[in-house]
Order: C-alpha cells, then sequence, then structure tokens
C-alpha cells in the first residue's frame, strides 16, 4: 500500500511541477508581498532615522584638549565635521545657512585647562536652524564634560603632589612620570564607576501591562503569506482530482488492484510535500535575506508545518468531494483562498481582535498556522507553547478529511 501510495503522490508532483505559473503563484506571489508589505510597514513603523548634521570646526589651539575634543566630535555618527583654519570664513558660511553651526576653539584651551582656569569656546549657530544647532551644543557640551574631568583631575593631581617637598626637589621628568602614572590609576576608577554605577535606574512596565517588543514587519508577513498560499493549493487539488474523474483516468485506478486508500492518501501526500516545500523556500528566504529568525524550537516548527499541510491538503480533499466540475472546484478554491488570506489574518491578525471578528478568524485554520508561525519566529515559543496550535491544524484536518471521505463519490 505504500508503495502504492508514493507512485501516485509522485504522478501528482509531476503533474504540479510541469505548471509554471501555478509554481509562480505557490513560491513567488508570496514572497514578493510579504517583501513589499514587510518593507512597506518597517519603513513606516521605524521611527529611528539616521540623521546628519554639519559642523565647521575651527581649532587654534596645539595642545592635547583641543585634539581631543576634535576627535570627540568627529568620532560623533550625527555629526559631518569640517575643519577650517579661517574663524571669519566659517562665521560667514554659518551666516549664509550653509551650514547650523560652528565651533571655535580658543588658542589657550589646553593651557587654560592645565592652569585649572574656566576657558570659553565659541558655538555660532544659525538661528533659522535652531533645533540642529541645539543638537551641536549638546554633543560638544558632553564631549567637553569628559575633557573638564579630566583636566580637573589632571590639576588636582598636581596641586596636591606640588605641596611635598621631596616632589618639589624632583626632575620634571620625574614630575611628570608620577602625574601620568597617578592620573591612569584615578581614570581607570573612574571608568570602572561609571560602568558600574552605585545607584542605576532600572524601567519597567506599568503593573499588570506587557512591555511592547519593537515591531519586526518580516517576522509577520512572511508567515502569514506563507499560510495564505499554502491554501491557494486547495483550488489545484480538488480541480486535479474531479479532473481525473472526467477524463477516466480515476476510473482506470480503481479497477486495478491499488488500495483506494492509496488513491486518496497518494495525493494528499503530493500536496502535503508542495506545502512543507513552500515553507522551507519561503523561511529559507526570510532567513536569508531579511534575517528573519526561525525560533529556538525546530521541532515545533517542523510539526506546525506539517499540520499545516495536512490541513490544508484535506481542504482540498473537502473541496473535490463537495464540488461537481473541476471548473467549479478551481474558481471556488481561487475565492476560498482570498477569503481566507483576509478572514485568517493574512494582511491583519484579525484573530488576535476581540468581538464577532477574533471568534470569525479563529474558525479558520490559517488564523493557527499564523499565530503559531509568529510565536515561533519572533517570540520564540517553545514546543508545548507551539501544541494548541499544532493541535487545532491538526483538527481541522481531521474534520475536512472525515467529511471529504464520507461524501466522496469514487464512482
Amino acid at each position: 500500500m505504500i508503495r502504492h501510495t508514493l507512485a501516485v503522490a509522485w504522478k501528482d508532483l509531476l503533474i504540479v511541477s510541469k505548471d509554471k505559473g501555478a509554481l509562480a503563484v505557490y513560491f513567488l506571489m508570496p514572497l514578493l508581498f510579504a517583501s513589499l508589505l514587510g518593507l512597506a510597514f518597517g519603513n513606516a513603523g521605524n521611527d529611528e532615522q539616521q540623521i546628519e548634521i554639519a559642523l565647521l570646526l575651527v581649532n587654534r589651539d596645539r595642545g592635547s584638549y583641543g585634539a581631543m575634543l576634535a576627535d570627540g566630535l568627529k568620532e560623533a555618527s550625527v555629526l559631518v565635521v569640517e575643519e577650517l583654519s579661517d574663524a571669519a570664513l566659517a562665521d560667514q558660511r554659518v551666516a549664509s545657512g550653509d551650514v547650523p553651526a560652528a565651533l571655535m576653539i580658543p588658542a589657550d584651551f589646553s593651557s587654560q585647562i592645565d592652569a585649572g582656569e574656566p576657558v570659553v569656546v565659541t558655538l555660532i549657530k544659525d538661528p533659522t536652524q535652531q533645533e540642529a544647532a541645539n543638537i551641536v551644543a549638546g554633543i560638544a557640551n558632553q564631549a567637553m564634560a569628559e575633557i573638564g574631568v579630566l583636566g580637573e583631575l589632571r590639576y588636582g593631581i598636581h596641586a596636591v603632589l606640588a605641596q611635598s617637598p621631596d616632589y618639589q626637589a624632583a626632575s620634571p621628568e620625574l614630575r611628570q612620570a608620577v602625574e601620568a602614572q597617578t592620573l591612569g590609576v584615578l581614570w581607570t576608577q573612574v571608568q570602572h564607576m561609571r560602568q558600574n554605577p552605585v545607584i542605576t535606574v532600572q524601567g519597567e512596565a506599568v503593573a499588570g501591562a506587557e512591555e511592547l517588543q519593537p515591531w519586526d514587519p518580516i517576522t509577520y508577513y512572511v508567515p502569514s503569506f506563507t499560510v495564505a498560499f499554502a491554501f491557494f493549493l486547495v483550488g489545484q487539488m480538488a480541480g486535479t482530482l474531479l479532473r481525473e474523474k472526467e477524463e477516466g483516468t480515476f476510473r482506470r485506478l480503481m479497477s486495478s488492484p491499488m488500495p483506494r486508500g492509496s488513491i486518496i492518501g497518494g495525493k494528499m501526500l503530493a500536496y502535503v510535500i508542495v506545502v512543507l516545500l513552500q515553507v522551507i523556500v519561503l523561511f529559507g528566504v526570510g532567513y536569508a535575506l531579511f534575517k528573519m529568525p526561525l525560533g529556538v524550537s525546530p521541532l515545533g516548527l517542523l510539526l506546525l508545518t506539517v499540520a499545516l499541510a495536512l490541513a490544508s491538503a484535506s481542504t482540498g480533499m473537502l473541496l473535490g468531494a463537495l464540488c461537481r466540475t473541476s471548473k467549479q472546484a478551481e474558481r471556488l478554491g481561487q475565492v476560498l483562498g482570498f477569503v481566507l488570506l483576509a478572514l485568517g489574518g493574512s494582511i491583519f491578525p484579525l484573530f488576535r481582535a476581540e468581538g464577532f471578528v477574533g471568534i470569525l478568524s479563529r474558525l479558520t485554520p490559517n488564523a493557527w498556522g499564523i499565530e503559531g508561525y509568529m510565536g515561533l519566529v519572533s517570540d520564540h515559543w517553545t514546543l508545548a507553547q507551539t501544541a494548541p496550535n499544532i493541535l487545532a491544524l491538526l483538527g481541522f484536518a481531521i474534520l475536512f478529511f472525515a467529511v471529504a471521505v464520507w461524501r466522496f463519490r469514487f464512482e
């Protein structure tokens, strides 16, 4: 019986493989729709856009602190720093609206910090670009605060050590070495305290509320359209079954010593394999091109896919049992595919809605399949968490298959 079942399945797979248009519908169209909607909603929902602000930098200081400030500003990803030597030219370009701001580092910047004296850094701002100029000011203040802490530590070390008679009698090289060593120890401790603060602020969601995670549209649209187009197979499956009855092929199979169960089982197996290939191809492309995660439960993913394939194949059998002609089955299959696509939640997750719409959506196998895949790939569901969705799909498969066997006329 197994050999006969595999022979029928192989015959139907060959029929499907020769229909290039159907293959494009089953494999390319779901990927196209999922990619377009995923990218569109992904861009619409992405509030984090990379901005770039031009900044003119005139560094007249030749000391180490001026270089540190310039390097810190250049490392800021938001700023595009252009160095100039002419302060008048920088002022003129800001006045013309060419750039929102220009920063002037004075010639005595490093020497004043070393002496523990206050120093002024001038920021020229374009009044018509206040927001960009304020961002520059905030970044510059943060960079200068870091330099200020370092300068204060160095000045304090020098002031304390200078009170020692032995320090005054030491050579300049020795004094510099002692100050540098002391500064290194203190600065290391400061960095350690910053990385491990005594007081930390921890954010928590409101009591009883679930904290929303960033939404990746690809993890919704790739699974949802994979499930939707798995049920676009039902029209072809039912049409092929009835076409063989119309052409007499089915009658010849029935007259052979092949068991009836092998004929029906082989046809179901062929389309179960097609659905499995759909999931493998579409999820593989989603993983390779869009970095879509595949979850933490490979077994859950496999069992859900098998249950989905069985539900799809049994739906095709049911349609073939209820229709009278192959054309009628193919047309009704297309209509049913679009109805399940919309009602099952492939465009919007209607199964998460409250009230009648949510209940109606959950009466479709699509809703359980989409929810299961979303849970696996985006919420890291385990096999136990996916079990209700797997059982629901198997329930649809058993129900549809039982009705199909009851209503199907072999003659």
